[in-house]
């Protein structure tokens, strides 16, 4: 017994997959030679086998047994030998693993697997949010945060923290940000002063950008600035959009002001909840019978949605005789029904 003790603390240091090797080998050998033991008992190996599984895991059915000497002697060496020990690493294993891959993802030490999903930088009450609305937008969505948190501070079956810093290439490469469909940098919260945080974040953009040379892809950034006037700092670097913090606020309260209720109508296209059985801000993709824009209103209008913009452009009534952009991106506005429907 000493014997197997140790080789049981010796089995137990090597790697999952030698484990299971040698568990398996252990099963089909033994299965197969209580077939030949027992040949009117065990009519194939795969009988065998699950003779051994039901009695090693102690389950015991009682549906098959070994009827000769020779075949119980040989059954109490596989069970009480070696067999509920070995099960034993096994499920010890399993849990273990299951232990530390919940460990890993708490403390962001995973790496994402993915792609098509959307890389957020930056925890914070407004990134929070976004990522609360980039699922309520689409029921398959995957979000990668990085930040430096101890603990992952979100949970969500797709979503996965990954710790490190956002300027590190390791972390930028665990996110996988060169197969995500943008990243989104937020400005850090804790500081007050609006030129070190746009610091921070022209920083990290220096980074992405730096990665992004050495891969094949074009990553799409949009980056939050708090001071407009800090825009052009960013041109030395690729940013695709940027979301100027403070002014949208104040833009909104004063467009409210000018004209009451407008922020009602903002936030519906804005947000996927308020919008919830009213309409949303939605992209289709262009259509091989719509020539002209004016094609496409019409055709869109049909099935109930309103087409506003190409890209920035709002002014589609004015290009309505005007053939579609190789490169336009349409947008519309609709109920989410409507929306896939199309």
């Amino acid at each position: 017994m000493i014997f197997f003790r140790r080789l049981f603390l010796t089995v137990a240091k090597y790697r999952y997959r030698t484990v299971l090797l040698i568990t398996t080998a252990y099963i089909l050998i033994n299965a197969e030679i209580m077939r030949i033991l027992e040949p009117k008992t065990f009519d194939s190996t795969s009988h065998a086998i699950w003779w051994i599984l039901t009695t090693m895991t102690t389950v015991g059915y009682g549906d098959v047994y070994p009827t000769t000497l020779l075949g119980r002697i040989w059954a109490m060496f596989i069970v009480y030998t070696a067999g509920i020990g070995l099960f034993g690493v096994v499920i010890g294993m399993i849990v273990d693993a299951v232990t530390q891959y919940k460990r890993m993802k708490e403390e962001g030490r995973m790496t994402f697997r993915g792609k098509n999903h959307y890389v957020i930088i930056g925890w914070t009450a407004k990134s929070k949010n976004t990522i609360k609305e980039l699922f309520l937008g689409d029921d398959k969505t995957e979000i990668v945060l990085i930040d430096e948190l101890e603990r992952t501070p979100y949970e969500h079956e797709r979503f996965l923290y990954i710790q490190g810093s956002p300027t590190d290439e390791d972390t930028l490469r665990r996110a996988k940000i060169e197969n995500s469909k943008a990243v989104l940098l937020f400005a850090p919260d804790g500081i007050e002063h609006p030129d070190l945080a746009d610091g921070k974040t022209l920083l990290t953009a220096s980074s992405i950008e730096r990665y992004d040379e050495g891969t094949e892809k074009n990553i799409y950034t949009i980056a939050e600035i708090l001071n407009e006037r800090h825009v052009g700092n960013f041109k030395h670097v690729k940013i695709d959009e940027f979301i100027l913090s403070h002014e949208s606020v104040s833009n909104l309260m004063a467009k409210s002001a000018q004209t009451k209720g407008a922020s009602h109508l903002f936030t519906q296209l804005l947000s996927r909840q308020e919008g919830e059985g009213g309409s949303d801000l939605w992209e289709v993709e262009v259509r091989k019978d719509w020539k002209t824009y004016g094609d496409a209103y019409e055709s869109l209008k049909e099935k109930g949605a309103q087409l506003i913009a190409d890209r920035s452009d709002l002014n589609i009534l004015k290009k309505w005789n005007e053939p579609i952009d190789k490169e336009a991106r349409l947008f519309i506005i609709c109920d989410k029904n409507t929306y896939q429907s199309l």
